[in-house]
């Protein structure tokens, strides 16, 4: 396990706009891009030094040494959400704050 960051700490979390919805209009398509979710979500996250604290369901909660990393990791996670081909009717929404 990688050592937590201490001190002023940031957080990122998360989630899937209108996932319930998604879930009830195109169940099988969601598993899939649920799982492609998550590792864009995780990838961005590692990749900008951040650590994931939880996972709960269609979101995360990560947290980062500085405000900066936070920041970064969610404008690339955003760029790589936008840019994936889901296989949904619609693209998938990602709130992050």
């Amino acid at each position: 396990m990688t050592e937590l960051p201490a001190g002023t700490v940031t957080f990122l979390f998360t989630d899937i706009e209108g996932s319930t919805r998604l879930w009830q209009e195109y169940p099988v398509a969601m598993q899939p891009a649920l799982a492609r979710h998550d590792a864009i979500v995780r990838d961005a996250i590692e990749a900008h030094g951040g650590h994931v604290v939880k996972t709960t369901g269609d979101g995360a909660h990560a947290a980062f040494a500085t405000a900066s990393d936070a920041i970064d990791a969610a404008i690339a996670a955003q760029l790589a959400l936008s840019a994936e081909g889901w296989e949904l009717p619609e693209q998938l929404r990602v709130r992050m704050g």
